[in-house]
């Protein structure tokens, strides 16, 4: 019988990304806090053979890694979606799955002992109709037949506990299906298919509490204290631009460049929950967060990147709008 559980990590990477350095730095959280964890890499041919040189400190981590096969007309992505939907397949045991960009905060070997076959966290936290892209959820499920969006609820494949049992083979075989079904289809993301795959084996899922992913930048402020996973991108980000900083790009570019954790990093992994900018703001309510969601927020943020002279423009003019309002009262 399983004493131990397995840590289960997906990488598809290629020199240009930073997918490695993510996996590299979430491999060396969950070392840190997980001294004995036995951890297991599944990627494809193409990665294996650029996994060395200032790519290969990760040897020294991780348990074993394994090369998934898949078919050479599928893009990066999605042979990134292809063996995380079939991933039970290669891996023997009962398993936590673990996305790249994830941090792990605590020890997290006792979920094992959480009476289920396959588990996974809301995404952001939402039920779909308080969801910021609820619509898209909808329009997908609509457009591939599927009738997950029905139960009002949405569910984050990035941390997913597995047992080895017979209907979570099952679940998976039904995810892969579904995905490649949705692939056909155009859309390569993997949770609508995921998703699907729950709703048609409610019986073996269980919703995990939030602390298992913590989606920082939607909606996890409530599990951050107790968070045993921060997951710092998932999915999107509202500005593009981490309000966590282990995850900054000057953070990433140094890994690559280096193919090391600098101590600077290790020593915030040691207290991970408050590595964040220092410049940065919890932002709550109705008005301000329809604002940040839409569309008409994305194109300002657009135009401060690509034209900051005609944005602090606009700024001005409308803070000399704002000033003659103000002196009128």
């Amino acid at each position: 019988m399983q004493k131990y559980m397995k840590y289960v990590y997906v990488l598809v990477s290629s020199v240009q990304d930073t997918y490695y350095e993510q996996f590299l730095l979430s491999v060396t959280s969950l070392r840190l806090k997980n001294p004995d964890a036995y951890i297991t890499v599944l990627c494809d041919s193409k990665t294996k053979q650029n996994l060395q040189d200032k790519r290969n400190g990760y040897e020294n981590i991780v348990s074993d890694i394994k090369i998934v096969p898949a078919p050479d007309n599928l893009s990066q992505k999605e042979v990134s979606r292809y063996i995380k939907t079939s991933m039970r397949r290669y891996v023997d045991g009962d398993f936590l799955f673990i996305d790249c960009d994830t941090i792990i905060t605590d020890t997290i070997s006792d979920i094992i002992s959480v009476p289920m076959d396959i588990g996974a966290v809301l995404d952001k936290h939402r039920t779909i109709d308080f969801h910021s892209m609820g619509s898209y959820i909808i329009e997908n499920d609509e457009r591939l037949g599927f009738k997950s969006s029905t139960t009002n609820k949405h569910y984050n494949s990035g941390i997913i506990f597995c047992k080895d049992t017979a209907k979570a083979h099952s679940f998976f075989d039904t995810w892969h299906e579904l995905w490649i079904h949705s692939n056909r289809k155009g859309i390569t993301v993997d949770q609508p298919s995921f998703n699907e795959a729950i709703f048609r084996n409610r019986d073996i899922f269980i919703e995990l509490n939030g602390i298992w992913n913590c989606q920082i930048a939607f909606n996890g402020i409530p599990y951050l204290s107790d968070a045993k996973v921060i997951h710092y991108y998932a999915s999107s980000l509202i500005t593009q631009i981490p309000p966590y900083s282990l995850a900054s790009e000057d953070n990433l570019d140094f890994i690559k460049k280096t193919g090391t954790v600098s101590s600077a990093m290790l020593k915030q992994l040691q207290k991970p929950k408050g590595a964040f900018v220092a410049d940065s703001r919890i932002i709550a309510g109705d008005a301000a967060l329809d604002v940040v969601n839409s569309n008409f927020f994305a194109k300002l943020l657009w135009l401060r990147r690509k034209h900051p002279v005609i944005f602090e423009k606009l700024n001005k003019l409308i803070l000399n709008i704002k000033n003659r309002e103000h002196n009128k009262e």
